[in-house]
Order: structure tokens, then sequence, then C-alpha cells
């Protein structure tokens, strides 16, 4: 290989490769049509999901607002006026009636337990996994509306599940409809015949204008999932073969001596190409590189260089910028709780010190709030850590939303307690945050069943400082402790603020 010329081999290479190119052609002729067909099948069946999933899109779009409009007048602790109110568009009519064959309407306490149905009645239950899947829920995915395709006696449904209550979700109102309505335009989308059959093969929507049997006419097939990735229905496309076969070999053709030119024509060009820029550029940049060695010269790159070697040299750059930005990345990740996204230990130990620092300069009041969850471990142990990690990401949120300004800071101190630093605030403001920050959290009613309260709840403890010289900064969190301390003592859930003994050896702000 070493006396091998680059010329020599880039050169015998091309030959190599056309030779090889036209001999995989002449045999790949043979092999063509079954591919296409294949591809064909492939892309239909991937158009007919792309324009199915649109259908049932739409139709979800059209059930919530259907949804939207009636919950704003439900009574769901009215039985006799919540089947009225859930009859009503069965009786006077709705706005989506051109877009949706609505079945049922149906009302159902937070438990998701049955209260009340408007529609068809005996309307087969929804199905137990997605009952259990969407109970599971928690944070602000519980306020999301969930769709689900399901069949019951095999009849395919396509309900749509709408929380009521806003934050506090108080029931559901689950719009049914019939999802064959619906798909019926997926054949007017990509204009083929087009029908629905079941998971067992039953038809529930013929195609126009074609008998399944006709040996002309090729099925491509998408099957819709539902709850437990269970097949639903099968939408089929029917493609007529002769029409598909006509234009597969008139390609092939024109392929294949297009490609036999367009080879012929571009190894011409590859080797004046080649000689131009590549193989003449790299003996002069070999001597540049010699020149170099000798001479001891940094740089490799002159005017006469060749532009591969400026993307080396770009190659370089790139590395030693990506490299900064991954020293940048860990030190983001250093500064960073792992498992709730907020800060963490480090980083407000070094946010304390800064602002300590200047509100020393300043003499300006620097607060500080020491926040414990109440009976966490019990919490763990008779929930899981799973969901005692879930409970911290969701007091993290929470903790997060009752910061306004830039310069507030929240972070996880370690285990179940969080710390909030609080520039330029004074003893009254760090308490109406203290008071913003339990209403947050009692909103978040996180259910504790060995907790007195029987829901997650938290001490805080609250102290501010005006910063003196030769004062830790580490005596602001001293002091919120023994705080914390005491709102632990008088029964937790609480709030306490920093006495006189706690602030001791420094300046309280009144």
């Amino acid at each position: 290989m070493e006396r091998i010329s680059l010329r020599t081999l880039i050169s015998g290479l091309l030959l190599a490769i056309v030779l090889l190119a036209v001999i995989h052609t002449a045999v790949s002729q043979y092999q063509f049509r079954r591919a296409a067909l294949d591809y064909r099948t492939d892309s239909m069946a991937r158009v007919i999901e792309v324009a199915a999933h649109e259908v049932l899109r739409q139709a979800r779009g059209h059930a919530i607002a259907l949804g939207g409009s009636l919950q704003r007048r439900l009574h769901l602790r009215d039985g006799t006026a919540l089947h009225a109110q859930l009859q009503e568009p069965f009786n006077k009519g709705y706005a989506e009636a051109g877009y949706l064959d609505l079945l049922a309407v149906r009302a159902y306490d937070s438990a998701l337990t049955p209260l009340a149905a408007g529609g068809r009645a005996n309307l087969p239950p929804l199905p137990a996994p997605f009952v259990r899947d969407l109970l599971r829920r928690e944070g602000v995915e519980r306020l999301k509306a969930v769709s689900t395709l399901w069949l019951a006696n095999a009849e395919p449904f396509y309900s749509v599940v709408i929380p009521i209550g806003g934050l506090q979700v108080e029931g559901y109102l689950e719009v049914v409809i019939d999802p064959l309505f619906n798909l019926r335009q997926v054949g007017e989308m990509i204009r083929m015949p087009f029908g629905v059959h079941g998971p067992h093969g039953e038809e529930m929507l013929h195609p126009e204008n074609v008998r399944e049997d006709d040996p002309r006419y090729f099925a491509m097939e998408y099957a819709l999932r539902g709850v437990a990735d269970d097949a639903v229905l099968y939408l089929a496309a029917y493609a007529d073969i002769d029409l598909l076969y006509q234009d597969m070999r008139r390609t092939q053709m024109i392929t294949t001596l297009w490609f036999l030119v367009l080879t012929l024509t571009m190894l011409g060009l590859s080797f004046w190409l080649l000689n131009r820029h590549l193989f003449q550029p790299v003996h002069h940049m070999i001597g540049q590189m010699e020149d170099a060695v000798r001479d001891g010269r940094d740089t490799l790159v002159t005017r006469h260089g060749i532009k591969e070697v400026h993307i080396v040299a770009a190659a370089f750059n790139i590395m030693a910028a990506r490299v900064r930005d991954i020293i940048q990345e860990l030190q983001r990740i250093s500064a960073q709780d792992g498992l709730t996204g907020i800060a963490n230990r480090r980083s407000f130990n070094q946010a304390l010190e800064r602002e300590w620092l200047r509100a020393m300069r300043q003499q300006t009041p620097l607060s500080a709030l020491l926040i414990d969850i109440d009976y966490f471990k019990q919490y763990n142990d008779h929930y899981g850590h799973q969901a005692g990690d879930e409970c911290l990401k969701s007091i993290a949120s929470a903790l997060s939303l009752a910061v306004q300004r830039p310069t507030d800071m929240v972070a996880r101190y370690g285990g179940e307690e969080f710390v909030l630093l609080l520039p330029e605030t004074d003893r009254r403001g760090a308490l109406l945050i203290a008071e913003r920050l339990q209403q947050l959290i009692n909103r978040l009613a996180i259910p504790h069943a060995l907790s007195p309260l029987g829901q997650v709840g938290m001490s805080i403890g609250i102290c501010t400082l005006i910063p003196q010289r030769d004062q830790p900064s580490q005596r602001l969190v001293a002091c919120a402790d023994r705080a914390l301390y005491r709102a632990k003592a008088a029964g937790r859930n609480r709030i306490e603020v920093a006495s006189a003994d706690d602030e001791a050896a420094g300046t309280a702000v009144p």
C-alpha cells in the first residue's frame, strides 16, 4: 500500500465503484418491483397513519370544545339536573354536530365513579387500564384532557375525558363519539378506496367501488391501537396493482438509462475534478507540511492550501468550543439539584456569600426561609421512595412559583429541606412569602395518611438580618434553622419568625 499513489488508488476505486454500480443495476431490476411495492406499502401505511391521527386529533378538539361548553353549566352534586344538562346536546343539538357522531356524554366524580349520563343508554364502561392510568396522574398532568380509542362488544368508541374544576379537580366529563364517522375522512384525504376492519377481521366500513377479493387491488393496512397498545381498528387503503406495476416498469427503465448516463458523465468529471482540486493540492500541501516540519512553523495552512486543510483547522476550533461548552454544562449541573431541578446546596452557599457581602456593603436586609416537609420519613415509608421523589418535585415547583424577582433563590438544602434566599427583603416581606408558600402547598393537597393534617404540610423558619462586618454568612441560615426548630417543636405545619435570642449575634430588622 505504501507504493500506491493517491491518484492510482482513487482512480482504481472509482472504476471499481462504477463497475459494481452497473452490475448492481442489472441485478436489481429483478428485485425492483417487489422493493417498490414494499416501499409503496410502507409509505401508504405511513400516510394512512398520519391522516388517521390528524382526523382523530380534529375530532378530539371538537370533543374538548363541546365538553368545555357543557362543563361550565354542570352541577355534579345534583343528579337530576346533571342528567338533564348532559342530555341537552342530544335534545337541542350542538355546534360540533357536523364534525362528531356523538354517542354519549358521561359525568364522573374525582374517583371516576359514574354520576350521570346523557345520550345512548347502556354504553359500556371505560376500559379499566385507561381508568387506572387516568387516576394515577399527578400535578399538572391531572388538569389535561385525555383521549383513547377502545373497543367493546366488537364496536369501536373514541372517548375524550376532560377534568372539571380547574386546579382542584372535582370530577371528569367524558365525551364518547363514533370514530368511524370521522375516519371516513381518511379516504378523502388520501384519495384512494378506503375501508375499516375490526381486530378479528369484521368489516366496519366498506371501501367504495372495490371488492376485497378482487386480485387487481392490493390492501395496505395500518393498525390503530388503544389503551393497552392493542389493535382496535385496521385501516386499509386499496391500490390498483396493474397501474402500480406499469408505473414501476416505466420508472425502472427511465431510472436505469439515466443512471448509466449520469454514472459515465460523473466518472469523467470526477477524474478531472480530482486531478485539479485534490491530487495537485495534496502534493502541494505535503510540501508545505515538510517545510513546516523542517522550519518549525506552527501553521500548515497558507493561501495555497486546499479547503480540506482549513476544515481540519476549523475542526480543532469546534473541538475547543465544545470542550468549553462541556465545562460550562458541568458547572451548571454541579449547581443544580438532580431530582428537583432547582439550585442545590452548593449553589445556595455561593449565592448566600455573594448576597451577604452585597447586603453588608449597602446595609440592606437579607432574609432566609428554611423549610422542612413535615413527617416526610413517614411519607416515604408509607408511599415509597418514588412517590417521595414526586412529592419533592411538586413542592419544588410550588416554591419556585412563590418567588417573583430574579435575585430571589429557591434551593434544595438537603433531604426534605428547602431554603429561600430573599435579598433586600425585610421581615414582613419574608413572612408574606412564607404565607404564600403554605397556601401553594395546601392547594397541592398531596395526600399523607400518616400526617395529622391528612396531607403534606411544611414548617418554615424565617430569619432577617442586616449583615455586619466580621459576621459569617452562615449565621443567617443558623438563625433560620433555630426558628424552624421552634416551628417543628410547636406542632409543625406553621411559620416561626426568628426571635431576639435567635438573632442575638446580629442586627435584626423590625
